[in-house]
């Protein structure tokens, strides 16, 4: 009892010691920055803005390995667990919640203080003022085109129907949160979610140009703010291509069921394509735009850099690579004949000879047995002891491994390693090339186009699979008459020509499409071709749309999605 009463004593005392001395233990100024610096340091607010920058996706998933369309030979890949079972609400690894809200809480804060900062001075040949306003135009435009990436990223990756039987998005955060945030605000509806989404695109979009480029010697003040040397930043032709993805996105739910929600998407691609010059625009290169940063097939592309690791992760063991992503025989079986015709409608095609006369894409895409990679051919016939069907720990598991993307010039031999140029691109014409041709054809058909925009979504088509190298006139395409015919050849069209850029996982659930589809291969021996199971697919049904994280869940009242 005497040593509490001590413990008591010295408690007050030390107490009492604290309370009156505690100006004299207030920290002194440690030179970190406040926001009273934001005002005068331009540089130090927009970094704000470009965390928002820094976060966006600087490399390709390869998530094709999570669907039909591809196996990966990487056993520390977590797509194999997330296809076959693994998927859940603590075992996301599509999930984006938390990354996004982090860079939408950066975005929200630098809107707040963006009109506050001075961002030029007065100099001899310029004055500030106006100068000053075209970066706070161009800046805060720039806050909201990242912002509505963000949430949309959100919105395709989290949204759906909740367990309420509501569609919903995500918790619209439209400022910062206060001091003493409600951390129990509700999911916002799927559709106040695309309002949001929508209004950041269209203010951004008014606000910037379509291209960075000088106006002349005398527009000093613009050229500073939108001069060509801002090449790199988003501009509006970013913006409106996020305007099409969404649109696209957003008319395939079954859920919406406006009347004008394909015409709204088809009008989005349409906006960017008319100038473009239509489907005599179309990139003569755009198969092999990887090859070239300024390919005019490129919209939006993030920086280059002189790498080799893409092909050290996917070339075939023989030339050095761990040969990680191999195409499915699912995919192989959608290229056409060389005639367009599919593979099950044609007398050429022939099983033990299945890549004679096929789509030239095929050869441009896929390594099968005999292609070659810069002159080299590659057996994968089960006689190889390298690149044969599951010959070492880094052989193809379906007998094919990956060729597009890859820059066959790169050298992996240790003794005379090489790099090349690689980069990622966010936006490209081709997809808003299809963009268009699904929406057009689901709100007008084939061979219409009432808006007068100068293409139809089945001259679109023709015009992709030439670029493809499909014989013309293209006898196929001229059968299709009917919508639901054109439906199945744009979607597989998309398959195509977008495969391995990260839209097949997100395309089958907009879809809709049967997730289950078994995974297959070819073993090939003595010149036979036989088919062979090789991976299971194990989503359910509710796997449409992805889980909220289940820290969310646990720490607030946000409203799971059915099913999970």
């Amino acid at each position: 009892m005497q040593s509490k009463k001590i413990l008591a004593s010295i408690l007050i005392i030390t107490g009492a010691f604290l309370f009156s001395c505690k100006k004299d233990f207030q920290p002194d100024n440690d030179n970190h920055s406040g926001d009273d610096r934001f005002a005068n340091d331009p540089g130090f607010a927009e970094g704000l803005l470009l965390n928002g920058y820094a976060a966006l996706p600087n490399a390709y998933s390869f998530d094709e390995a999570a669907t039909d369309d591809a196996v990966t030979n990487d056993k520390l890949s977590v797509y194999p667990k997330m296809a076959t079972g693994g998927w859940s609400i603590s075992y996301d690894p599509v999930a984006i919640w938390n990354n996004a809200y982090k860079q939408i809480y950066y975005l929200n804060y630098f809107l707040s203080i963006a009109d506050n900062v001075v961002y030029s001075y007065n100099d001899k040949s310029a004055p500030a003022a106006e100068r000053n306003e075209f970066f706070k135009k161009r800046l805060k435009a720039e806050a909201k085109a990242l912002r509505a990436w963000y949430n949309f990223e959100i919105l395709k990756r989290h949204g759906g129907i909740a367990a309420d039987g509501v569609p919903r998005g995500f918790v619209i955060m439209k400022t910062l949160p206060e001091k003493s945030p409600n951390w129990n605000l509700p999911r916002d509806t799927y559709e106040d979610c695309l309002k949001f989404i929508l209004s950041d695109i269209e203010e951004a979009a008014s606000a910037l140009p379509d291209v960075y480029a000088n106006k002349g010697p005398t527009e000093l003040n613009y050229n500073a703010v939108f001069g060509a040397q801002n090449k790199n930043r988003i501009n509006a032709l970013f913006v409106k291509a996020l305007k099409s993805r969404v649109l696209l996105q957003v008319a395939s739910q079954t859920f919406i069921t406006a009347p004008e929600k394909w015409e709204n998407a088809a009008a989005a691609a349409a906006a960017l394509l008319v100038p473009y010059g239509g489907p005599t625009g179309l990139s003569a290169t755009g198969l092999n735009w990887w090859k070239a940063n300024a390919d005019k097939e490129i919209l939006w592309r993030r920086d280059f850099q002189n790498i080799n690791t893409r092909e050290m992760s996917n070339f075939p063991p023989s030339l050095f690579g761990k040969g990680q992503t191999n195409p499915s025989q699912n995919l192989v079986n959608v290229f056409p004949m060389a005639n367009g015709f599919p593979i099950t409608e044609s007398s050429q095609y022939n099983s033990q000879n299945p890549y004679a006369n096929r789509d030239p894409r095929l050869k441009a895409y896929i390594i099968y047995n005999g292609n070659t990679i810069n002159a080299k051919p590659i057996n994968t016939t089960l006689e190889d002891p390298k690149n044969g069907l599951n010959k070492t720990i880094q052989s193809t598991r379906t007998g094919y491994y990956l060729k597009k993307l890859l820059q066959e010039v790169v050298n992996l031999d240790p003794k005379a390693t090489t790099s090349a140029q690689h980069f990622y691109t966010i936006f490209r014409y081709t997809e808003l090339f299809l963009n268009y041709a699904e929406a057009a054809n689901e709100a007008w058909g084939p061979a219409s186009d009432p808006k007068g925009y100068g293409f139809t979504a089945q001259q679109i088509i023709a015009a992709i699979r030439k670029r493809g190298g499909i014989t013309q006139p293209d006898a196929y395409l001229n059968t299709i008459t009917s919508q639901e015919a054109m439906r199945t050849l744009i979607r597989n069209e998309r398959r195509i020509e977008l495969s391995f850029e990260g839209f097949r996982f997100w395309d089958m659930r907009r879809w809709n499409l049967d997730l289950t589809e078994k995974v297959k291969g070819v073993s090939i021996t003595a010149g036979q071709y036989t088919i062979i199971d090789v991976e299971d697919r194990l989503y359910k049904p509710f796997m449409q749309y992805g889980p909220i994280p289940n820290a969310e869940i646990l720490k607030s009242d946000v409203i799971q999605n059915a099913g999970w």
